[in-house]
């Protein structure tokens, strides 16, 4: 008779191979967001991102979340603008993309 270690090595070549097939979808579902949000013209994560380091060159984004505002969404960013150490708060229209005050 084989060593523990050598009956539970199918065992986790199974799980292994369980949980890399569930990343796919997984990873498509939250494309599937994303496209939905496309094509109602609204802004994506992505997006509300890189128009806040086009108006903040060298930024650093530590957080991006979607919350309900203005009755729409509203993206919330915290960012680290260049040369500071500071957290500031950027708020992006989930409709126009435009960064509110």
């Amino acid at each position: 008779m084989g060593s523990p270690m050598k009956r539970s090595h199918p065992i986790l070549l199974g799980l292994r191979l369980s949980c890399s097939a569930a990343l796919p979808s997984i990873h498509a579902a939250g494309g599937a967001r994303e496209n939905k949000r496309l094509q109602e013209g609204k802004i994506t994560k992505n997006q509300a991102e890189h128009l806040v380091l086009q108006k903040y060159p060298g930024a650093k984004i530590n957080k991006c979340v979607l919350t309900q505002s203005h009755g729409h969404g509203v993206w919330l960013l915290d960012v680290v603008k260049a040369g500071t150490s500071a957290t500031a708060k950027v708020q992006v229209d989930g409709l126009s993309g435009k960064i509110l005050p």
